[in-house]
């Protein structure tokens, strides 16, 4: 599949943000595929688990929303999943956060691609945006 038809297919999303944080100080406390209920404020817990060796992640949000995700790929200061179910009107969402160390902190990025169900319209790209928001301000309240 070209680059092209991959981005006609599919919906993306990304956001950004900019920290005055070192970017290993940064990652320490957001890179794991469990610490996001340390910092993203609507997720409420988080439940790691292993499934014939791949990493999955159960996250409850703070309005009672279950999401379950599968890490694809880690790296030094990248992560990528997949949501496997959720509430969303999507399929093939697949997401990564990244850290990027800039001269004066870092920037961390936060991006997806998924399919939205035909009568979705602008729906998913409009949560997964501000959701991704939330969680990106939440970093900047505490990094600065």
């Amino acid at each position: 599949m070209n680059d092209n038809r991959h981005q006609a297919d599919h919906d993306r999303v990304q956001r950004m943000v900019e920290l005055a944080a070192d970017r290993d100080v940064v990652w320490a406390e957001i890179g794991g595929f469990g610490a996001i209920a340390g910092w993203h404020p609507l997720i409420a817990s988080v439940e790691l688990t292993e499934i014939e060796g791949r990493t999955f992640r159960h996250l409850t949000t703070t309005d009672d929303e279950l999401f379950f995700e599968r890490l694809i790929e880690v790296g030094p200061h990248h992560l990528t999943y997949e949501v496997v179910e959720g509430p969303l009107p999507v399929s093939d969402y697949r997401a990564t956060l990244s850290c990027v160390a800039e001269a004066d902190g870092c920037r961390v990025f936060w991006s997806a691609y998924f399919t939205p169900a035909e009568d979705a319209g602008r729906v998913p790209d409009d949560i997964v945006g501000a959701f991704y928001e939330i969680g990106l301000r939440a970093l900047r309240e505490r990094f600065g």
